[in-house]
């Protein structure tokens, strides 16, 4: 993602949000240049970053927690039939159901505090990075397997100069997709017996009818993700430079 393409795209959102607030008229849609000058001045001395970087500190914790427990599984279940075949059909079961209604029970076990809300994300995010990595560790042509134990190598050159390298491309595909979901499911997890977080920063000045200190917050977490966004194009750009063409 090249920021030179962001600023087209940004200018056509600002305008669409003023073209909208002009005519609407309403006090709970403010334009954007209220929402901007807000933004920055809470960001600059309000609470506004605390909370922010609290939830992204809460949000890189998760995907971590979740990433390295599922590429691990993920690989071994790719490379390992059997393993496959026990592991997957309970993660086929438990993919689908809806571990946000565990909120309750998971802040009995955590308490109310970042492990609760890091603990959830992470839950929520593991399923999609292990079928993803599980899906393309099988889908890897084992003649490129038997190039390199015929030439000696190991099961450890088989992990770094094959496997990896060839997961690369799924993973940072998958991080992005894991990304929106991860800030999705912590916004409202923010939202229930907390006090700190970006989720609870917008639903408080959303309670007390601020609404330019609300677009504040839901900017300042779009302009957040955008960055995280753009550093995993970064990622991918620098390290699977040979599947990206333009």
């Amino acid at each position: 993602m090249m920021f030179k393409q962001i600023f087209p795209a940004l200018a056509g959102l600002l305008a669409c949000w003023w073209l909208v607030s002009f005519f609407a008229d309403q006090t709970f849609l403010p334009g954007p240049w209220t929402v901007i000058v807000e933004m920055v001045h809470q960001l600059a001395g309000g609470s506004l970053r605390v909370h922010l970087g609290i939830s992204l500190l809460r949000v890189i914790a998760a995907l971590g927690a979740a990433f390295v427990p599922a590429l691990i599984l993920g690989i071994i279940a790719g490379m390992n039939k059997r393993f496959d075949h026990t592991v997957s059909p309970a993660m086929y079961m438990l993919f689908p159901v809806p571990k946000v209604a565990l909120l309750p029970v998971i802040l009995l076990f955590f308490g109310l505090g970042d492990g609760s809300k890091i603990f959830l994300v992470a839950l929520i995010v593991f399923f999609q990075f292990y079928l993803n990595i599980r899906d393309e560790t099988h889908g890897i042509s084992r003649k490129y397997f038997d190039s390199l134990f015929s030439l000696g190598g190991g099961r450890k050159e088989l992990l770094v100069h094959i496997i990896l390298p060839a997961l690369l491309p799924r993973i940072f595909s998958t991080f992005r997709i894991c990304l929106g979901t991860a800030i999705a499911v912590l916004f409202l997890a923010e939202t229930f017996a907390t006090r700190v977080g970006i989720g609870w920063f917008i639903m408080d000045a959303w309670s007390r009818l601020d609404y330019s200190e609300m677009y504040a917050g839901i900017a300042a977490l779009s302009i957040a993700g955008l960055l995280l966004f753009g550093l995993l194009d970064f990622g991918e750009h620098r390290f699977c430079s040979w599947k990206i063409k333009n």
